[in-house]
């Protein structure tokens, strides 16, 4: 090992405290491998200090922060229903996972009528993106009906995220940020992010490009819903993507335009720097089946199977239009709660 590289530099004293402890013991030949072995261990636990402490605590290396593409993809399709465009999402994460020199941090922004997966998908990418999961402490998840309620505390909220971000993101620079209801935060708030989502190399010494700012929205919801009622009494089947390719384009004019949405009136907009608008389709009947059968399997395995049970569930959930009743107002939000009505009342 060199001594005068920019960490050899704070090994030589120790090397030659290491000396001055071996000339210093007493001279038989327990004493002088007795010192060497503390002069050597001392030395070898500061030099390696960063790679010991990884094993006992989590840290940014790749032991504890490494992204599972193909795990990430085999999730998303097998655990959240009826959402062919979500490829976009393991997509945009990989590119920009690949790429060590990123021009600017990556921004999803995805949208969708509620219990169609948003936040579900989020939970599966922690938990392909870092060994802890969602509780990593370089996963951070903000609601905007918990964290940022009162509208007179702008300033505030725009200097606690602001902070929270610099100094979690100096400490990984893989970090991950969800912003949960942004269609209820005050407006504005956004462009506290502004800086850090820019094209800037860094700023004041930390490097921001790698980190990942993620939002979830019901905006657009309304317009998602009204297209696939189009789509299905047209006859068209929403797994083939090219049916879907509008959407893209339809959901960025709305959030553009949308005056009650947080992003509508952000700095973020203004200055393109959302990297990806993602749709989350309403659900049909079949998608929902999935979700009370996963429920049922994970939570409630005796009555895994139940035919006559899954379908009183279904029976508990309101489907739109009216008349029609394709799609699942409430996604599988509420399938949890009726189901344990379903069988409290059995």
């Amino acid at each position: 090992m060199k001594l005068f590289t920019a960490r050899g530099k704070f090994l030589l004293p120790l090397f030659l405290l290491a000396l001055h402890q071996i000339f210093s013991a007493e001279a038989n030949p327990l004493s002088l491998a007795s010192a060497a072995f503390s002069a050597i261990a001392l030395s070898v636990s500061f030099v390696y200090k960063d790679q010991l402490s990884c094993y006992f605590a989590e840290c940014c290396g790749k032991q504890w922060v490494d992204f599972n593409h193909t795990g990430f993809k085999e999730a998303l399709a097998a655990k959240v229903y009826g959402q062919p465009l979500i490829g976009r999402l393991s997509e945009a994460v990989q590119e920009h996972w690949n790429n060590r020199h990123p021009a600017k941090a990556l921004v999803l922004s995805l949208h969708g009528p509620t219990g169609t997966g948003k936040n579900y998908a989020v939970r599966i990418l922690a938990d392909h993106l870092f060994k802890r999961g969602g509780r990593s402490r370089y996963f951070h998840l903000f609601s905007a009906t918990v964290h940022f309620p009162h509208s007179r505390l702008l300033d505030t909220y725009a200097d606690q995220i602001h902070e929270w971000v610099r100094g979690n993101v100096s400490l990984c620079g893989k970090s991950v940020f969800v912003f949960d209801e942004i269609d209820k935060m005050p407006h504005s708030l956004l462009d506290v992010l502004k800086p850090f989502v820019d094209y800037h190399e860094h700023i004041n010494g930390i490097d921001y490009r790698r980190a990942i700012f993620i939002f979830l929205s019901n905006s657009g919801s309304e317009l998602i819903m009204r297209r696939m009622v189009e789509l299905k009494r047209s006859g068209h089947d929403r797994s083939d993507t090219s049916n879907m390719a509008k959407f893209d384009h339809l959901l960025s004019e709305h959030v553009y335009s949308d005056n009650s949405s947080a992003l509508r009136s952000s700095a973020l907009l203004q200055h393109h720097l959302v990297s990806r608008f993602i749709p989350f389709l309403p659900l049909e009947r079949d998608h929902v089946i999935g979700c009370i059968k996963d429920y049922l399997k994970a939570s409630q395995p005796a009555h895994t199977g139940e035919k006559d049970l899954v379908d009183r569930v279904l029976n508990e959930l309101p489907f739109v239009p009216n008349d029609e009743r394709f799609f699942s107002s409430a996604g599988c939000k509420r399938i949890v709660d009726k189901t344990l009505m379903v069988l409290n009342d059995s």
